[in-house]
Parts: C-alpha cells; sequence; structure tokens
C-alpha cells in the first residue's frame, strides 16, 4: 500500500510487538508472556459452558453489567465506579481516547510497558518519559510534569519493580490531570494502590483478569475509579466490547477467590524458588513483585536467548537502551523451571 494513503503521523510507525505465541500443542516451554502457569478456576469453565448457548446469537450486556456488579461487590465498590474492557490494553486505549488528545503530553516514567509509545502515535500524543533512576524508584520529575495523561505501570513491566504506593500518591497528589496506574500484576505484589480511590478523584486503576485469573486467552480486563473517570471511559469505549462468554467467565473467576488465592500463591513460590536458583548461576536480578522475573546472564543475552529457544524454550529478550541485555522470564511451573535451568547451564 502506497505510504501516501497513511495518515502523516503513521509513516514509519512500528507498532507494538507481542510475544511470540507459537502454535499450542508443540511442545514449547512457553516463559515469555507472562501467562498463569495454572488453569484458571474450575468454576470459569463451567459458566463458560453455561453460557455457550444459542444465546450467543444475541449482544451482550452493553456494559458487561454483571461483571460490574460482581467486581464491584468484590472491591466494595459501586458498579458505577467500574469498568469492564477488552484486555488491560483495551482500557490503556481508552485512557488516550478519553484523556489524551492531538498535540497533547502523555507522560509516564521509563522503561516501561512499551505499548505506550505507539499509541501516543496512533493518537498524536506527544510522549513525555521520564527515565528511572532505579527501577523501583518514580523519577521525581514526573509528578510536576503538566501532561493531562500519566501512567505508571505499577508493578512496572519489564522491570517487576514495585514503586512506593506514597510515592505514586505523590505523583497524583499534584497532577492536574488523570493519572492511570496498571495494575496489571499487582496480585502478586504486596501492596495496591486502591486505597488512592478514597482521596483523589484524578486517579483510575486498570487491571486485568489475564495474569492472576489465568484468563489470558478471553480478553477481560476492567478498571476502577471515580464515578466521573469511569463515566469519560464509558463515554468512548466501543459498543459491545466485551463478549458474553467473556463476562461469564469474569463472574466466576472474581467469585471465586479460593482458586484466585490459591494460583497467586503458587506462582509466588515458584518466583522464589527460580530468582534463587538465577542467582546462584551469577544472573543480575531486580527484585520481583509480579509473575515474571527481569534478569541480566552473565554473558551475551542474545545468546543465551537463542539457546533457548534452539531447545524450545522462550523467554522475552529486550534489545534496546537501557535495559538491552536483560531478559525477562515468566514464571512457570517447576517442571518447567527444572527444563529452564537444566539448559541455561549448558547455554552458560
Amino acid at each position: 500500500m502506497s505510504k501516501s494513503v497513511i495518515r502523516r503521523a503513521l509513516q514509519g510507525f512500528q507498532a507494538y510487538t507481542p510475544g511470540e505465541q507459537p502454535p499450542d500443542g508443540e511442545g514449547w516451554v512457553k516463559l515469555n508472556t507472562n501467562e498463569s502457569p495454572l488453569p484458571p478456576s474450575p468454576r470459569v469453565i463451567e459458566a463458560i459452558k453455561a453460557a455457550a448457548t444459542d444465546s450467543l446469537r444475541l449482544y451482550p450486556s452493553p456494559t458487561a453489567q454483571p461483571a460490574r456488579e460482581a467486581i464491584a461487590r468484590r472491591f466494595e465498590l459501586e458498579p458505577s465506579q467500574v469498568i469492564a474492557g477488552n484486555g488491560g490494553d483495551e482500557l490503556i486505549e481508552m485512557c488516550f481516547r478519553a484523556f489524551a488528545g492531538a498535540g497533547d503530553t502523555v507522560a509516564y516514567p521509563t522503561p516501561t510497558y512499551p505499548l505506550l509509545e505507539p499509541l501516543c502515535r496512533m493518537h498524536e500524543a506527544e510522549p513525555s518519559t521520564h527515565p528511572t533512576e532505579l527501577p523501583w524508584e518514580l523519577p521525581p520529575s514526573l509528578g510536576p510534569d503538566p501532561a493531562p495523561l500519566k501512567f505508571i505501570v505499577n508493578p512496572n513491566s519489564p522491570t517487576g519493580a514495585l514503586f512506593p504506593m506514597p510515592d505514586v500518591e505523590s505523583v497524583v497528589a499534584v497532577s492536574s490531570g488523570v493519572v492511570a496506574i496498571d495494575e496489571a500484576y499487582v496480585d502478586f505484589a504486596p501492596q495496591s494502590c486502591l486505597p488512592l480511590l478514597e482521596h483523589h478523584e484524578n486517579v483510575v486503576l486498570l487491571r486485568t483478569f489475564s495474569k492472576s485469573y489465568g484468563l489470558a486467552g478471553l480478553r477481560i480486563g476492567f478498571a476502577l475509579g471515580p464515578r466521573d473517570v469511569i463515566e469519560a471511559l464509558s463515554s468512548v469505549k466501543d459498543s459491545y466490547n466485551v463478549d458474553r462468554l467473556a463476562i461469564a467467565a469474569a463472574v466466576a473467576a472474581i467469585e471465586d477467590e479460593d482458586h484466585h488465592r490459591e494460583l497467586v500463591e503458587e506462582v509466588i513460590k515458584n518466583r522464589g524458588e527460580l530468582a534463587r536458583a538465577l542467582a546462584e548461576m551469577e544472573f543480575d536480578l531486580v527484585p520481583s513483585a509480579t509473575n515474571f522475573i527481569f534478569a541480566k546472564p552473565p554473558k551475551a543475552a542474545a545468546a543465551v536467548v537463542a539457546g533457548l529457544r534452539e531447545r524450545k524454550i522462550l523467554v522475552r529478550h529486550y534489545d534496546r537502551e537501557p535495559i538491552a541485555g536483560w531478559v525477562r522470564i515468566t514464571v512457570g511451573t517447576r517442571e518447567q523451571h527444572e527444563t529452564l535451568i537444566a539448559a541455561l547451564k549448558e547455554i552458560l
């Protein structure tokens, strides 16, 4: 297609590249996309089967109301403080639609979720980046930035580090615009920024069922926030953006807290074991509050990643500064970790 038909802002555009997704059933040890190593609640499977009837000929609730109500009960909020989306990524994009127009700035610390940069290009917004000195410290320049929209991924991706809630609240308190806190990984962390909703009207928390509920394949996320912020997001969302099966799954998942807790505890335990094993092999590690580990191998990362791939093991490799030479390894099952560690010992 001729470049002349593409919007000027997107000429030379580099889209976000998701982690490699090989076909199911080919025997890969897949530790590159932060999926859950454990299956979702059995109640979720039952709910999906029960919803897979001839009612699929009908549109779903346009607001995903059953999911909104169940999520609101779980977090002791009103349904008007909850909105559902097609995964966390759609909620991020909705923040752009609602709070940042063409020519506006969007501020965020770096390194962070690489989707933010291409979204700035797509919405003709200017990224205002604030490099972190240490992975777990927010840049002091972020708060005073006058951007109408700011993002803080907390715990951060790809580093896995957790920014302390008082530091996040300091940014929210001095910001004149909306601060979107992406808490996709927060269930694996010791704290959430949920208490900020009690005292601040310019904050929204973005969550997902992909990680700690084991539902990456259904693409459903949700946001929690003040009513005015949620109403603004609702005004720009796509019609029927969450399907009937995802709504049913979300309700079942959020109501089975016992299964959710077991999944999170298993990941945290496996994370600690994997971190210790990598440290023994002289990997540099960032302390993780997520379901992955950010690590720098003791030899060239590209060679390590290639060696793993030859053995059908996938991890995420970063080649852009300031994180060039680092890899992100999803916390998997013990069996997957044994395979990974044995392969690393051969490669190193």
